[in-house]
């Protein structure tokens, strides 16, 4: 949706400061092993913000498909293989 990004523009530099500040307070507490996939196309989530990601809070393993945006659909068979190779492997590790 085109129009997702709308609200935002009305938010202050100081607003998006504080919004950020707080999103990255929760990020850090998550415990769970995160798999973060980003279109390295998208105009949302930048590569910095994903490598920051890799760095800090649950440590994120970052999948980037190139030709995608901002959301990879899961229906192309290497979106699929990854969210299957990341699921598999954190079922072996849980199983011991």
């Amino acid at each position: 949706d085109p129009q997702i990004a709308v609200p935002f523009k009305a938010l202050t530099q100081d607003m998006a400061a504080a919004g950020e500040a707080a999103l990255w307070q929760l990020y850090d507490h998550i415990t769970a092993h995160t798999l973060l996939l980003r279109g390295a196309q998208s105009d949302l989530l930048s590569p910095d913000t994903a490598q920051a990601m890799t760095q800090r809070g649950p440590r994120a393993r970052v999948v980037e498909f190139e030709g995608v945006g901002h959301a990879p659909t899961l229906v192309a068979a290497d979106q699929v293989a990854a969210v299957t190779g990341f699921l598999l492997a954190a079922e072996g590790a849980a199983a011991g």
